[in-house]
């Protein structure tokens, strides 16, 4: 990743700021034949996404085509996020076991059950 554009977590600074309604999640999303760590923002049934795209997109469909899953999250209020941006200094993220490393070959969750994570 080029340091001229933002991680897919700082991308979340801008919907959050804008919106009090928004909720910023960190998830694994499977592109490019891996699992990638990234960061949304999602709102109603509408998921911004300002890695992918400038507008919003629908949640379904942006769940089915990235395996997005719920266990495979951590949801954030957007006070809860401003207040860890804060507090750690980055926008993630934030929970070092579920997210630790930025790709994974294997599904997230089997890789951290099976204790493999170093």
């Amino acid at each position: 990743m080029s340091r001229n554009q933002p991680s897919a977590y700082e991308y979340c600074l801008e919907p959050a700021s804008e919106n009090n309604e928004v909720e910023v999640v960190h998830g694994w999303i499977f592109k490019d034949d891996k699992w990638v760590a990234h960061a949304w923002c999602e709102f109603a049934d509408r998921v911004i996404d300002l890695g992918q795209s400038t507008h919003s997109m629908d949640k379904f469909n942006y769940y089915v085509s990235n395996r997005v899953s719920e266990e495979r999250c951590r949801r954030y209020s957007r006070i809860e996020f401003f207040t860890l941006v804060g507090d750690e200094g980055h926008f993630g993220p934030y929970d070092k076991e579920l997210f630790f490393a930025e790709t994974s070959d294997r599904d997230p969750l089997e890789v951290i059950e099976s204790g493999e994570v170093e």
